[in-house]
């Protein structure tokens, strides 16, 4: 009985989950598609060891932005490829920026070390950035060109990712 319960919990808590979603995403998709082509909102976040990282501080480099949270399975399975890529990222002049998207900096750097990250994770602790590029479920990826360009948007990272930011 207890067992029905809970998968009546999970049906109903998914099917909610995929309306809001939907619905959310409508208006989400048409401000990502606006911000394809369009220039990259500015922003500055800390990061969870208490330095400050603008977007404008990369200037003249292609940006890797790689919204994710600690809670998403997906996400965690695309931080092993992004740690393999970002010695050819540094490489080719391309910045990889982590934006963790509405948890606490306490939260984000005990995954980090428990899941020994070489990565800097920046804090958009309120979702303010995150909205600002359209994004309404993680893991999003943006390509930004080093002219401060969005070039793509996705939940993917391209194969051809470095060829997009070397246009």
């Amino acid at each position: 009985m207890r067992l029905r319960m809970v998968r009546r919990f999970i049906f109903v808590w998914i099917l909610t989950a995929f309306f809001c979603v939907h619905n959310a995403s409508a208006s989400a998709s048409m401000k990502r598609s606006q911000l394809v082509g369009s220039i990259a909102p500015d922003f500055a976040l800390e990061t969870t060891a208490d330095t400050k990282v603008a977007l404008r501080d990369v200037n003249g480099h292609g940006v890797v932005l790689f919204f994710f949270t600690t809670w998403c399975p997906y996400c965690r399975e695309k931080l092993p490829l992004l740690a393999a890529e970002r010695q050819k990222m540094k490489e080719g002049k391309i910045e990889l920026l982590l934006i963790d998207a509405g948890e606490s900096k306490a939260k984000v750097k005990a995954f980090i070390e428990k899941q020994q990250l070489p990565f800097a994770v920046l804090l958009d602790v309120n979702t303010l950035v995150a909205e600002s590029y359209g994004v309404v479920g993680v893991p999003t990826f943006v390509l930004i060109s080093a002219d401060g360009d969005v070039v793509w948007m996705g939940n993917e990272l391209p194969d051809n990712y470095r060829k997009l930011l070397t246009r």
